[in-house]
């Protein structure tokens, strides 16, 4: 199957032509103030969020997301420089089927990094208080409105797959390459790029059965908070020249470098983080621990039977 992805507006998510926020204050209105603009970004679910795995909260009915037709070959996708990161345009036939049977519609995917004063990690999740190397964002609307533009604004209108980056240094992710490549080709805000026979499915983990998931907003105003969060629990490698190449390769409306273009994690407040895996790490010390404190008062309990016994045979002997 052979389609082109047609470009689509360059707002989406909060992000426009022309840069009303940003995250330093440089480009547009300052990430601490943004409620102040937009209010919805000082609400009580706000995104993105520190994953507390001790806190996380195993859930044995949710079913593995299904990702549909990720796995089409010989696409070709438009890439946006949009002044605050870098977006390509995904078709509608793709789509995510979430563990309730409701099914979101693929709209784009875009990604956040750091590299501002060397920093190498500009993920938006943390996990236990550490951030990745790098984090992209596949965005969906859910099928029942029809449309993004509906979704937008709507209850439980919204779903992104959150993926997480880590780095090898010399492994270069060549599934990457292509993307990282064309860079190049969109260094001002407003440039487009075309991406030939790049398949999505590549891009992602090997294994993407297994999540993080709960209730929050965009991470970008205006802050919406109808986005039902599935952070992958696997990540994707990538080489530290490709991280370096894509902290280096584009600029904001101010011509300068987009770097450090992620927000800071926000107050859990009341929600709760489930995962449709155990905390597999946790459950193995753990285990390990009560079995050789098993195993512990085993042996003493066999070494005061075997001294009662021996103090037994030696009163009987006198």
């Amino acid at each position: 199957m052979r389609a082109l992805v047609s470009v689509v507006s360059l707002f989406f998510l909060g992000i426009q032509a022309h840069s009303e926020w940003s995250y330093s204050g440089d480009d547009g209105v300052a990430e601490s103030q943004w409620s102040e603009k937009y209010p919805s970004c000082g609400g009580e679910r706000q995104s993105p969020i520190d994953v507390k795995t001790e806190e996380v909260k195993f859930n044995p009915t949710l079913k593995p997301l299904r990702m549909v037709n990720y796995e089409e070959e010989n696409l070709e996708f438009t890439m946006t420089n949009n002044g605050h990161t870098v977006s390509i345009d995904l078709p509608p036939f793709m789509h995510i089927e979430t563990s309730d049977g409701t099914v979101f519609n693929s709209k784009a995917f875009h990604f956040h990094w750091g590299g501002q004063d060397s920093e190498l990690s500009g993920s938006e999740h943390t996990i236990d208080g550490t951030r990745s190397i790098m984090e992209a964002h596949f965005v969906h609307f859910n099928n029942d409105y029809g449309t993004y533009e509906n979704a937008k604004d709507q209850k439980n209108g919204l779903a992104v797959v959150a993926l997480l980056f880590k780095i090898d240094e010399y492994a270069e992710n060549t599934y990457y390459s292509d993307i990282i490549s064309a860079l190049k080709n969109i260094e001002k805000p407003g440039e487009t790029t075309p991406l030939k026979d790049t398949t999505i499915k590549n891009l992602l983990p090997k294994d993407v059965r297994y999540y993080y998931t709960y209730q929050g907003s965009l991470t970008t105003p205006p802050c919406t908070e109808n986005v039902q969060w599935f952070v992958l629990r696997d990540k994707v490698t990538l080489s530290k020249a490709q991280v370096l190449t894509i902290e280096n390769s584009v600029m904001d409306h101010n011509n300068n470098t987009i770097q450090n273009g992620y927000r800071s994690t926000q107050p859990i407040n009341r929600r709760v983080v489930e995962a449709n895996f155990p905390n597999f790490p946790d459950m193995f010390f753990s285990n390990r621990f009560y079995l050789k404190n098993l195993q512990k008062e085993f042996l003493q309990s066999r070494k005061q039977k075997k001294t009662k016994k021996s103090n037994r045979h030696f009163l009987s002997r006198k």
